[in-house]
């Protein structure tokens, strides 16, 4: 279970609340750096306005890298669809080579390459696209930025799944403390992986639960206005602060049986010589069936 979705964004609540008692304006203006306020009102699939914390919705959850003068790629996409009514949350990670069409572009390309197109606006249109359902909301993170989170934190602790080389670190399986540079690559590498995509996949998470864990232990808390600044230059929301804090109390303390995973099947395919995730009609439809049916949404109800 991805529960780390829901874990992190309670954990940078709860921290924010702490924050503003324990260091007062300072950081409350540090914290709102996260919110990007939203370039558009609602998702072109929708007639109406949706509230967050009251509606059925699908968030956006963007792992990038990117870089001083390069705006990067997505290594990471997972939509949640939320609904208040049944207190669930589904979660679907979209694998970053998947073959899609981009809007606006020639043919189909990678899906993380719509990001490097066009940001967040673009990528969320064709995830949009690609699911045929809305996307209400987005929470952006620079894995680059990670390190110096990492580093502010004076090191974190994660659970290394296999030995393995990279980036001229060695990695041995079991518990293993990392620093920023050495998290980064643990967070990075995916062709020695035999779980390729999937594999790195679950390396970023342990990779955020280690944040998570290390972030919320009281010595942390000392550092807690330098830690806040690197999250406000690294993480980016269009979800207000207190919708924030509205869907914390909602889904920070749901059980396991409320959250679930959707997984997208497809196959590897070389096609002129690049590979991409194929998904067929037929797989898009039973994973846009079971999304819709969490969204209580329809096409046709927009």
């Amino acid at each position: 279970m991805k529960r780390w979705l829901l874990r992190l964004l309670s954990t940078f609540i709860l921290a924010m609340m702490l924050a503003i008692g324990y260091y007062g304006y300072h950081i409350w203006s540090a914290a709102k750096r996260l919110y990007e306020p939203p370039k558009l009102s609602k998702s072109a699939l929708r007639s109406e306005p949706v509230d967050i914390a009251k509606d059925p919705v699908a968030l956006l959850f963007l792992g990038v890298d990117e870089r001083q003068g390069d705006r990067g790629r997505s290594d990471s996409i997972i939509v949640a669809t939320t609904n208040p009514g049944r207190k669930s949350v589904v979660l679907t990670n979209i694998p970053r080579d998947t073959l899609v069409k981009i809007p606006g572009r020639l043919g189909r390309d990678k899906i993380n390459h719509s990001y490097a197109y066009g940001g967040i606006e673009l990528t969320r249109k064709t995830v949009e696209h690609f699911l045929q359902i809305p996307i209400d909301g987005y929470v952006k993170v620079n894995m680059q930025g990670l390190k110096e989170i990492v580093n502010e934190l004076g090191g974190i602790e994660v659970d290394v799944p296999f030995t393995f080389h990279y980036n001229g670190y060695l990695f041995k399986k079991g518990k293993m403390h990392v620093n920023g540079d050495q998290a980064l690559a643990f967070a990075r590498m995916r062709k020695n992986d035999p779980s390729g995509d999937f594999g790195r996949m679950k390396r970023q998470q342990e990779l955020i639960r280690g944040i998570i864990h290390k972030g919320t232990t009281l010595h942390s808390l000392t550092n807690l206005a330098n830690i806040l600044e690197q999250l406000g230059g690294n993480i980016k929301t269009d979800i207000s602060p207190v919708q924030l804090f509205q869907l914390q109390r909602l889904y920070a303390n749901l059980p396991d049986e409320q959250i679930r995973s959707v997984s997208i099947k497809g196959k590897n395919t070389l096609i002129d010589g690049v590979y991409y995730y194929k998904v067929d009609e037929n797989e898009k439809m039973r994973v846009h069936q079971q999304l819709a049916r969490q969204l209580d949404w329809s096409p046709g109800e927009r």
